[in-house]
């Protein structure tokens, strides 16, 4: 009796153990599972996607696999061990459109991306010095940026906000939880500075509140801390976020801007929506 209470807690053990480190993982980037049933326990949200990695002596591929293929997946996931990595959402491959407002002084602006190259306003270039480049600073493209589109209401219009990371340089694009306001700020010349943002020569303090379907009518988040504005994730097509400075009434989201957003697709088509 004896022998077979400890194989039993033998046994349980070894469960508990695999269940702790398909659970614990996660936190250490790399994923190590048995099967695909037992992998669907470490989503979080719809957004996440797990990439399972196959490597060769010459080179890497992989499979990525997303929540909603826990039912219903072909083909059929690995069912060995592996090496998987936790990404989230938008990754490469991913092309999805939020809208924004600002308004400064009661005045809606509408942003076109950055010159790639700017002089640096805080340092002044010493007469010996004839090389220009080290006294300016360069703005690279990585796939989170304006095309200087809005709505044609000329006296509150909404502009778009484009993601797809697939149009950067490999080793510039950002994915995942790095598709942030703060991101669209630094390609559309919004600099973050002690005081405030910094926005066509003044400084700011904003407000935001954000709507995770512009079709809403109240918002998900509302926030003036700084650190919140630019780390908001752009995660959700079809969201929108309003940022408004001190002086200014908190702008509307109209059903002409949900009309004009409309007009920007989803890609793919079954990009996934928040779980409310």
């Amino acid at each position: 009796m004896i022998r077979y209470a400890t194989l039993f807690c033998f046994i349980f053990m070894i469960i508990y153990i695999s269940t702790y480190y398909i659970i614990q993982v996660p936190y250490t980037r790399s994923y190590y599972m048995n099967n695909f049933n037992t992998m669907c326990a470490v989503y979080d949200n719809p957004f996440d996607v797990a990439r399972y990695l196959v490597t060769s002596a010459f080179t890497t591929t992989y499979t990525d696999f997303f929540p909603h293929e826990c039912t219903h997946v072909s083909p059929p996931p690995p069912s060995r061990f592996g090496s998987w990595e936790m990404k989230q959402r938008p990754i490469v491959g991913d092309h999805i459109h939020l809208l924004y407002k600002m308004r400064l002084h009661n005045h809606t602006v509408i942003f076109h991306d950055r010159n790639l190259t700017e002089i640096i306003p805080y340092e002044q270039q010493p007469a010996t010095c004839t090389e220009s480049y080290a006294y300016t600073k360069l703005f690279y493209h990585t796939g989170v940026h304006s095309h200087c589109d809005s709505t044609p209401d000329t006296t509150n219009p909404a502009g778009v906000i484009h993601v797809h990371p697939w149009s950067a340089p490999t080793k510039l694009r950002v994915e995942g939880r790095e598709v942030t306001l703060g991101m669209f700020f630094e390609s559309i010349g919004v600099e973050q500075t002690p005081r405030g943002f910094q926005i066509h020569g003044e400084t700011y303090r904003l407000n935001m509140a954000y709507y995770s379907d512009a079709n809403k009518t109240t918002y998900d988040l509302l926030t003036h801390d700084m650190r919140e504005i630019m780390h908001l994730w752009l995660v959700d097509c079809h969201g929108a976020v309003l940022l408004w400075d001190t002086t200014s009434d908190m702008p509307s989201i109209t059903e002409k801007d949900r009309a004009f957003l409309q007009e920007f697709e989803c890609h793919p088509e079954n990009y996934p929506k928040r779980l409310h």
